[in-house]
């Protein structure tokens, strides 16, 4: 009868007109996905070691240090991804998160904008 085909993952990717992540870079995209899983997830975090996790990923994210080969700068280049636009991303995702909680908690928000960047917020109690 039928029988499966059996291809090597280099025969699969060729497939689809790509090359598969070697493994040096599949641990790259991992460090960076454990980094925007704990930006994402502990964004609101209550319990210290939560917020904890939220503020090292952010300040990871955040620097623009390149001289450590794990930086975020490094570890987009090296994916090809631009680190500026994901950083904006995450930092919009984080101001849309922030406001959406403000609001269903029902606390009113000032936001002070200006050249469409968000330069304060202010939650009034």
């Amino acid at each position: 009868m039928f029988e499966p085909d059996t291809l090597l993952p280099e025969q699969f990717f060729s497939l689809l007109g790509r090359k598969p992540l070697q493994g040096e870079k599949r641990l790259l995209l991992a460090m960076l996905e454990d980094a925007v899983h704990c930006f994402q997830t502990y964004l609101l975090a209550k319990k210290p070691h939560e917020r904890r996790l939220f503020q090292e990923a952010e300040e990871w994210i955040d620097s623009t240090e390149s001289h450590w080969y794990f930086s975020f700068e490094n570890i987009c280049e090296i994916l090809g991804i631009h680190p500026g636009r994901m950083r904006d991303a995450l930092k919009q995702w984080k101001v849309q998160q922030t406001l959406l909680h403000a609001q269903q908690q029902g606390q009113p928000i000032v936001t002070v904008v200006s050249n469409n960047k968000i330069m304060a917020r202010v939650e009034l109690s």
